[in-house]
């Protein structure tokens, strides 16, 4: 029955590495277009347009359409006397989920920063409304972001198996060392102090999923478990720097890149957060129930915990392999 049982789990786990290994070799899904407009003179602005990019990488064929009577001729955008008021639009967006950041700077200095999603692709441009700019929109994008980056929440996930999904101080040092390098390399990057290419970079990134679901499976007293926080701290710089990659990617001017930055740091943050104090849950509720109900559930855990870290090791290597041929 044992014998059994440990088979189903690597059916499934062999199962979760072949749908993984179907998506593209890009784990990320965040590239969102920016228009930013800056006024050069009364009525009369310089426009820059970087288009939403799709999951394949490709543009996605996004159209801006400006309000009446603006009018487009190259880089400049000529609003006559009655200036640029209106609602901006966005034409051929086929996704919800497509994101345009619209960055608006006037000669007196006001600014408007907003984030358009697919769910509705318009926006109502009005000076006299002019306010902060939109950090909130940047920590959620952030949010979605590590929820999105399957590879970022592999690697987490891979740590918690190589710990165990228990509260310690282990546990809590290799997450806070992840968090700081990735941190500091994707502050280095996007102010653009940093530079690497990027297919290197996600190779890496693969490569540290295959690593951390190997060492879970082990039990020798490898460097690995014995400084989990400093593994942790130089793949963190690794994955600092996909995170660079996927903010950079969208274009930013450089006037907004401190407020971006930072929303969007902490939003990766909050969201990993949220992903590690979910599986302590889950993992805590499922022990409490098998102890409750005498289903000895320390078995069922580690054959789960055995079966997770061979998927996780399967999707890694399928990542890596795609990444490298690609």
């Amino acid at each position: 029955m044992r014998r059994a049982a440990r088979q189903s789990a690597l059916a499934a786990a062999a199962a979760i590495a072949l749908l993984a290994a179907a998506r593209p070799a890009a784990a990320h899904d965040f590239n969102p277009g920016v228009l930013t407009l800056v006024e050069l003179e009364d009525g009369r602005f310089r426009m820059a347009w970087t288009p939403p990019v799709d999951s394949t990488g490709s543009p996605a064929g996004v159209e801006v359409v400006l309000p009446e009577p603006c009018r487009r001729a190259g880089d400049l955008v000529d609003c006559g006397e009655a200036g640029l008021a209106g609602t901006i639009s966005f034409a051929r967006v086929h996704t919800r989920r497509m994101k345009v950041v619209v960055l608006v700077r006037w000669l007196g200095g006001e600014e408007s920063e907003a984030i358009v999603s697919g769910a509705d692709p318009r926006l109502r441009i009005d000076r006299r409304a002019a306010g902060p700019r939109a950090v909130g929109a940047w920590i959620a994008l952030g949010v979605e972001h590590i929820l999105l980056g399957l590879d970022h929440l592999a690697f987490v996930i891979g740590l918690l198996l190589l710990l165990g999904p228990r509260p310690s101080r282990r546990l809590l040092a290799t997450i806070t060392a992840f968090t700081v390098a990735h941190s500091i390399t994707l502050a280095l990057a996007a102010l653009d102090l940093v530079r690497l290419p990027s297919a290197p970079v996600e190779a890496a990134i693969a490569a540290s999923v295959v690593l951390v679901a190997r060492e879970a499976l082990g039990r020798r007293p490898t460097a690995t478990r014995r400084w989990p926080w400093l593994v942790a701290g130089l793949f963190g710089l690794v994955h600092g720097l996909g995170f660079a990659g996927a903010l950079a990617e969208i274009g930013l001017p450089r006037e907004s890149i401190g407020v971006s930055l930072v929303g969007f740091n902490l939003g990766v943050e909050l969201g990993q957060l949220a992903v590690v104090a979910a599986v302590v849950l889950l993992v805590g509720l499922a022990g409490a129930l098998a102890r409750r109900t005498g289903a000895g559930g320390g078995e069922r855990a580690r054959l789960a915990a055995r079966a997770a870290a061979y998927a996780l090791g399967s999707i890694g290597a399928a990542w890596f392999l795609a990444r490298v041929l690609a």
